[in-house]
């Protein structure tokens, strides 16, 4: 008798056993795939992309992949005027050119109608020409290491840009041999030369937009005496293409 009720204990108590086991296993499985509560923290490694997107100081900042970039640029352009081949303004009568270095710094034997003078080896190209008449703020797709140019540019004068006007026949005759330097400018008969004290303008490069956009005005007035003011506008679709040139005669 004694023997059967220890033989029943025993197997009651492997049950038992076997019971307390299964519900520590099961318990165990849960802990695992449930998500950290706020009673029980769990590090998670970051991504490589959260990674990214970890300044200098450590803080994470929300940056979206390709926010543009805005930069001042300080008006550190590649060329010295908006002037060449397919660069000239004229309402008909007047041609008009801004200049965005000094004019006596130009190169005597630079083309200015081929526009941009990038830097080359030993050559710090238009870049020479310090300090520039405007200031300026770009903004660009991706950055200058990359893109061609920015999406927008916009310029400010620094109170004292070089404008000149010429009868828009003698432009068109220096520019028929495809080479038109500071020195042939200067000596054109027409030539009347004034100082802007405002300008602004804003650029759609057509480097790097398929709808190109270029606005600028400038008011100041002439060494021979008298103000002007030039307006422009060329570009896109809703914009009201125009030359307005104001001088006195």
């Amino acid at each position: 008798m004694k023997e059967r009720r220890l033989h029943k204990c025993t197997r009651l108590s492997f049950i038992v056993a076997l019971l307390f086991l299964f519900l520590v296993g099961c318990g165990q499985g849960e802990q695992l795939t449930e998500p950290p509560t706020a009673d029980s923290p769990a590090e998670i490694a970051p991504t490589e992309d959260a990674a990214a997107e970890t300044d200098a100081s450590g803080d994470t900042t929300a940056v979206e992949a390709g926010e543009p970039i805005r930069i001042e640029s300080n008006g550190e352009v590649p060329f010295y005027a908006r002037f060449g081949e397919n660069e000239t303004f004229s309402n008909g009568e007047w041609t008009t050119i801004i200049f965005y270095r000094q004019p006596d710094c130009i190169p005597d034997d630079f083309n200015l109608n081929q526009f941009f003078h990038f830097p080359g080896e030993n050559d710090p190209g238009a870049f020479a020409c310090a300090p520039p008449t405007t200031t300026s703020i770009e903004t660009w797709a991706n950055g200058p290491e990359t893109d061609p140019a920015p999406l927008v540019a916009e310029m400010t004068g620094r109170g004292a840009v070089p404008v000149w006007f010429f009868a828009q026949s003698d432009i068109e005759a220096a520019m028929e041999d495809g080479i038109v330097t500071i020195g042939e400018l200067e000596a054109l008969p027409s030539r009347r030369a004034g100082t802007a004290s405002t300008y602004t303008e804003l650029l759609h490069p057509s480097q790097s937009n398929a709808q190109t956009l270029i606005q600028f005005k400038a008011e100041g007035a002439l060494e021979d005496g008298g103000p002007f003011m030039v307006d422009v506008s060329f570009g896109a679709p809703d914009v009201d293409n125009h030359v307005t040139i104001a001088m006195d005669q």
